[in-house]
């Protein structure tokens, strides 16, 4: 939770603090936020590699979590952009590989209580990143940047210490040897499996790319074009960030047994959340437009499109994590998460880039993000029957 605390902190106010404290363009500013975004994922492929490797899971999260501390603090004290990014990159490389499998570690492989102990840890997720974006975008469009920053380096000093109060209780994990990765890839059916998470997660990249919109492009036209005013209480364009954590804590639970019952094929529901996500940019293409003739949109207005999004998000992203979770052969299961996180790090720095590419062109940034969003989606759709046979795969239905 204080991870994602810190990690939301710095994502909810970047954009804002490049442009109005540091002088961006908006162009420059919303790549640097991808670019950011991006780093952090690609350095989690490597830190999972590290911590099983040479440190040891508990080590690295520990570091993870001080470097992350260290690079709030940096950004807090004014010090240069790109050491503070750097320090949290780097720490958040470290940190959030690591705790996926740690929480895995707690329960045997037949544990049913596995699955509880995920949406513990996903719910723990959510509630930092909403009250990140409540607390830090408070404190810094109120008393100053600096405070906002350093309220995200006070939140990890607080994991650090329940971190450390709880050692005694994670489990040391050993290297896995690398025999059972090779025999999966001569086992034909396990090869499949392989490709078709693969492809998977590089069509995930359609998904990103819009949802990654929300820490850059699209906060700073709440900035610009939303009223502060929701059901009486006046939130920063910071703060707006924090409805989406929010809808995830109250729709998870709900999206989950819904799913569970329909048992609809993974691709499918992966294909309907993309063309979902396109789904929203269409209606803030019609926000923009009504902002463009000088009107000031209604924050329900903005809520709701993050309410769509939101429901995208719980179609694509917990369903790819079920895949790889259990599809994946043996020995392969950090890899294929890897290749998961790869392509989300893929899209950060194409999402921050996708900005000032289109800005010279007149091309609508939401209009091509629609067009990605649907063409992803259709192609997991009429691909899901085939993907599925190919690899052997069943369905999700529990038990």
């Amino acid at each position: 939770m204080w991870e994602r605390f810190s990690f939301y902190g710095v994502r909810s106010l970047l954009v804002l603090y490049l442009v109005e404290a540091l002088q961006y363009s908006r162009a420059d500013a919303v790549s640097v936020v991808g670019m950011y975004t991006g780093s952090a994922f690609f350095c989690a492929i490597f830190g999972g590699w590290l911590a099983d490797r040479l440190l040891g899971q508990r080590p690295a999260v520990l570091l993870g979590m001080l470097l992350m501390m260290a690079g709030h603090v940096a950004l807090g004290a004014g010090q240069p952009v790109t050491l503070g990014l750097g320090l949290l990159a780097v720490g958040t490389g470290l940190f959030k590989p690591t705790t996926t499998a740690m929480v895995g570690a707690l329960y045997l492989p037949d544990d049913a209580r596995r699955q509880g102990g995920y949406t513990v840890f996903y719910m723990g997720i959510n509630i930092g990143a909403a009250l990140s974006a409540l607390i830090g975008g408070y404190l810094a469009q109120r008393h100053g940047w600096g405070y906002g920053f350093m309220s995200a380096a006070a939140g990890m000093a607080v994991g650090v210490v329940v971190f450390m109060a709880g050692w005694r209780w994670l489990p040391p994990v050993a290297a896995p040897a690398p025999e059972p990765a090779r025999a999966a890839w001569t086992d034909a059916q396990a090869r499949r499996r392989i490709q078709v998470i693969l492809l998977m997660s590089l069509v995930a990249i359609c998904f990103y790319i819009g949802y990654e919109q929300a820490a850059g492009a699209m906060t700073l036209f709440v900035r610009d074009h939303v009223s502060p005013q929701f059901l009486g209480i006046e939130l920063t364009a910071a703060q707006f960030l924090a409805v989406n954590p929010l809808l995830v804590i109250l729709l998870a639970p709900l999206s989950a047994r819904l799913l569970s019952r329909l048992g609809w094929p993974e691709f499918r529901v992966q294909g309907l959340g993309m063309m979902v996500l396109g789904l929203s940019f269409v209606l803030l293409q019609a926000l923009q437009g009504r902002a463009a003739q000088g009107e000031v949109i209604p924050a329900w207005m903005m809520v709701g499109v993050i309410g769509v999004q939101t429901l995208a998000e719980l179609l694509v992203v917990p369903i790819g994590l079920a895949v790889v979770s259990r599809y994946a052969p043996a020995g392969w299961a950090a890899t294929l998460m890897g290749a998961w996180m790869l392509a989300k790090a893929t899209a950060g720095l194409l999402a921050g880039q996708l900005y000032g590419w289109l800005l010279p062109t007149g091309l609508s940034l939401y209009g091509v993000v629609t067009a990605i969003g649907i063409a992803g989606g259709l192609l997991l759709i009429s691909a899901s029957g085939a993907l599925r046979r190919y690899a052997g795969m069943g369905d999700l239905r529990p038990g």
